[in-house]
């Protein structure tokens, strides 16, 4: 009763913000539609229907609002295209139909299919400015689907068809820099700025794309350390360009990329300017609104920089609302259409199993004796399911009770400590010293609160079957380090040395996103429980078929009795560290629930005052070599 008591409030949240979504005004959309429908429906050529559909207003319109009607005019037209053999409009409605199904409809599925539909036709035409568009818009999908192998296979499918066309597309180049960044690979992110840059100086590209291509790499020069000189530089060029902009000429995604760049070259009152505009837009659309939202943290981050924090404080707010409104309206409608396709789900097997049981008894009606001994063994079998049932209703609701309680008193402590220091910030009650004593004590419980809120997110997603590994071959020495980097400012405060002994070239079959999870709780644990001058050692071994990571601590160690409850999530799992430090324990639970899920193992084995060692076991075969990119230049995919 209760779980449908929440399906069918989901669905009602679903259906309002349908409703809210709608109470815009649609009757000038409809009736253009209606004109636009009419006109096409009186032409009487096939080619005359087609170029109807191919004049009216594309994407983002009037006709966006009401994506189901103009997908239909695109698909008759499409047809259209199909039978009189008009290629270029086959290309151009895919594409147009793609876009539609996939940033109006949210059918990434749908959009992939048709997107890789017209790639084959414009590969076949050497249409190179379309393949270029369609291999981006394809990276995009693959990204959202965390297969990053395809999606760098796109980007740079992208940017080999956008060196051959004449037409200028920065896109794939920013993307690359975005994903060699995010994935820690400095070298080829810099290496594909040079050469973006290189893109639009030798076709004498316009302004507006020069000042976006000086702007990718400035940006991840001030993210490097020791690069003063070519950040001067480029700088210097960007501010000429900024010169020669026409506002007037801008679309409204180039405000905050404008914006961005201005800030990176530390022109913060441009960047407030250029950032403003967006807010003048009266017709607003989804695209619309995240700009905003970017723009506005932009212009709060300026005003930050000019130290006029009235005016940062004020667009940081607007900001959050922005922001908050955005994730609420796109969490609303995914969560309500996970909730609608697993009730039809579930009502299907139900069904099934009524089916399966009408079958059932109408066979057991030829023997009455079989059908008696029968319908006794189904008693049984339903009572054991029933009682396992309640056996697993009473453990989730004390596994429940315990996540409450420790949420409730680990989270409350540093948002009241928030908000009580802030309080007195405002009051002007905290001197200096002591507002630079309480901000560094606030650092370190909200880098806790955010420790436990990804930890207990993770495993709620786990509980909820929804942490599905995704195996690949991963860099093992890469991955290691990149997890002892992100802890090397709590090492050096408790002055523990990490060391790194995991051979450079090894790969492990595992998820990348769970192993990260798996040594970044691990190193956690170790460091919080090793004392001021100790050591903590990753290495790997190759023992026949199965690979084994091991993290070796010298702290505290562990007693027998702390070691048989070290997997259990509940009260008193979780010990204070060698600095005081709290925790939850649901950081070691959540460990062993993801290697069982990479079907690994996790072993542990510790001593009071020696130390503890966590090993870690993958089925897998013998390490293989890693090729590191980069080592022989930059590479371009083949077709």
């Amino acid at each position: 009763m209760h779980r449908t008591l929440v399906v069918l409030g989901l669905i009602l949240c679903l259906y309002q913000h349908i409703q809210a979504q709608s109470k815009a005004p649609t009757s000038y959309s409809t009736s253009k539609m209606d004109s636009l429908s009419r006109l096409f429906d009186a032409t009487k050529d096939d080619a005359a229907k087609i170029k109807v559909v191919a004049n009216a207003p594309k994407r983002i319109d009037e006709y966006f609002e009401k994506p189901a009607l103009i997908l239909q005019l695109y698909q008759k037209a499409l047809s259209l295209a199909q039978r009189i053999g008009d290629e270029k409009s086959l290309i151009n409605l895919l594409i147009e139909i793609a876009y539609l199904e996939m940033y109006a409809m949210i059918d990434e599925p749908r959009a992939f299919q048709l997107y890789t539909q017209a790639l084959g036709y414009t590969e076949a035409e050497k249409d190179y400015a379309s393949s270029a568009k369609i291999c981006y818009e394809l990276a995009v999908i693959t990204e959202h689907q965390n297969a990053k192998d395809e999606m760098y296979n796109y980007l740079f499918k992208s940017v080999e068809y956008t060196e051959k066309s004449s037409v200028l597309f920065l896109k794939p180049y920013e993307g690359l820099k975005i994903m060699f960044l995010e994935d820690n690979r400095v070298n080829e992110a810099l290496s594909i700025c040079q050469k973006c840059i290189q893109y639009v100086n030798d076709r004498n590209a316009p302004v507006a794309s020069k000042l976006f291509a000086y702007g990718y790499m400035l940006e991840l020069l001030n993210k490097l350390p020791n690069k003063k000189r070519e950040i001067d530089e480029y700088t210097k060029k960007i501010r000429s360009l900024l010169e020669q902009i026409d506002i007037d000429r801008l679309s409204d995604i180039s405000y905050n990329s404008i914006a961005t760049i201005c800030y990176e070259a530390r022109e913060y009152k441009l960047a407030i300017y250029y950032a403003s505009q967006i807010f003048k837009k009266s017709d607003l659309d989804n695209r619309t609104r995240v700009e905003q939202d970017l723009c506005a943290k932009i212009i709060s981050e300026s005003y930050e920089r000019l130290k006029q924090y009235d005016e940062s404080l004020r667009y940081y707010k607007l900001h959050a609302q922005i922001y908050l409104r955005n994730t609420r309206n796109r969490l609303s409608i995914e969560s309500g259409r996970k909730v609608i396709r697993a009730e039809s789900e579930r009502n299907l097997i139900l069904k099934q199993k009524e089916i399966d049981q009408e079958r059932f008894y109408r066979n057991l009606s030829v023997a009455i004796a079989a059908f008696i001994l029968m319908l006794g063994g189904i008693i049984f079998l339903f009572y054991r399911r029933e009682q396992n049932r309640k056996r697993e209703l009473i453990q989730l609701n004390a596994t429940k009770d315990k996540l409450v309680a420790i949420l409730s008193h680990d989270l409350y402590s540093p948002i009241t400590n928030l908000q009580n220091n802030v309080a007195l910030t405002d009051w002007g009650a905290l001197s200096q010293p002591e507002f630079t004593q309480q901000v560094g004590q606030l650092g370190n419980q909200l880098a806790h609160a955010r420790n436990l809120l990804d930890n207990t997110l993770t495993w709620i997603l786990s509980q909820m079957n929804g942490l599905l590994p995704v195996p690949k071959l991963l860099d093992l020495y890469e991955l290691v380090e990149n997890e002892i980097l992100a802890q090397q400012v709590t090492a050096t405060t408790k002055q523990i040395i990490i060391s790194n002994q995991v051979p450079t070239r090894v790969r492990v079959q595992a998820d990348e996103n769970h192993l990260i999870v798996i040594v970044r709780n691990l190193l956690q644990n170790a460091l919080k429980f090793t004392q001021p001058g100790g050591l903590v050692v990753v290495t790997y071994a190759q023992n026949n078929n199965q690979q084994q990571i091991q993290l070796r601590d010298t702290g505290l160690g562990m007693s027998p009795e702390r070691l048989a409850t070290l997997f259990t999530l509940g009260q008193g799992t979780s010990a204070r560290g060698t600095a005081n430090e709290r925790g939850t324990g649901l950081g070691l639970v959540l460990v062993k629930e993801l290697m069982e899920a990479n079907g690994g193992q996790i072993e542990v084995a510790s001593q009071p005052g020696v130390g503890t060692t966590f090993t870690l076991r993958f089925a897998g075969s013998r390490a293989k070599p890693v090729k590191k990119y980069g080592e022989t230049g930059m590479l371009t995919p083949t077709i």
